[in-house]
């Protein structure tokens, strides 16, 4: 089980809740309530200080992790749809060389599929299937048109190719780069356990009211913190980025071979 997966969260949550109300339950015990009551007023003004701070920052990096899981989905659709489009022009060119293209573009959706998608979850890539790409390419761009009709496909086609190499160093870049660094990681938690301490320094005369904030307080930090570990690497865990595009690039293959 990878910590970036549903059974993680089911005990993220609650734990961190759990951890919150025993630290409320020491602190009553522990500070006096005279102290608290003396210091709400101050207490309150810094709380609103240090919980604002905390929330922009922790909104921008739950904003950074689904826009970059986003950036991957999208990438990996175009580039599966730039494959495609070349598969699709490829037939319409005679001689052998149409017929390389194409058995190059099904080994690459295979490599694909099967071998560099599972190294993306480990934040690798496969040179193999980087070397597919290239010879790929190469095998469009080698190709000369010998009619007016011919060169604006030929066109379409090395159009479709540079996208399909773009798209695809944009997805390895997202690959290799998922994650958040542990100084991130370092500076939101931290963050979280000063906010909800904070919590801790008013005194409320009803213990359930103060216990049932402070869980709240505690849940919604965890949950926004849970969500950044789900998006943060957009080919790994429970939630990720699925080659369904190349299959489908594949399926369209075998359509036009038969």
């Amino acid at each position: 089980m990878t910590i970036d997966s549903y059974p993680v969260g089911l005990l993220l949550v609650p734990g961190c809740v759990a951890v919150s109300l025993a630290g409320l339950k020491a602190s009553r015990r522990w500070l006096p309530h005279e102290e608290l009551v003396r210091f709400q007023d101050v207490a309150s003004y810094l709380f609103a200080v240090v919980g604002t701070l905390y929330a922009v920052i922790l909104g921008l990096v739950v904003v950074d992790s689904m826009s970059k899981f986003s950036e991957a989905r999208l990438a990996s659709e175009a580039e599966s749809n730039a494959l495609s489009d070349i598969i699709l022009f490829t037939t319409q060119f005679p001689g052998g060389g149409s017929r390389r293209v194409q058995d190059l573009a099904e080994s690459y959706a295979k490599s694909v599929t099967e071998v560099e998608w599972p190294r993306m979850a480990r934040h690798g890539s496969a040179p193999e299937t980087r070397r597919l790409a290239v010879d790929l390419v190469l095998a469009v761009f080698a190709y000369e048109p010998k009619s007016p009709r011919e060169e604006q496909l030929f066109a379409a086609q090395v159009q479709a190719a540079t996208d399909f190499w773009n798209n695809r160093r944009t997805r390895l870049v997202h690959a290799t780069q998922a994650g958040l660094p542990l100084l991130e990681w370092i500076v939101l938690i931290s963050g979280g356990v000063i906010t909800v301490v904070f919590a801790y320094f008013f005194k409320v005369e009803h213990v359930r009211l103060q216990l049932a904030m402070t869980s709240m307080l505690s849940a919604v930090i965890a949950l926004n913190l849970y969500l950044i570990l789900m998006f943060a690497s957009p080919f790994s865990g429970d939630v990720q980025v699925e080659p369904e595009g190349f299959h489908l690039s594949r399926a369209i293959l075998d359509e036009v071979s038969d």
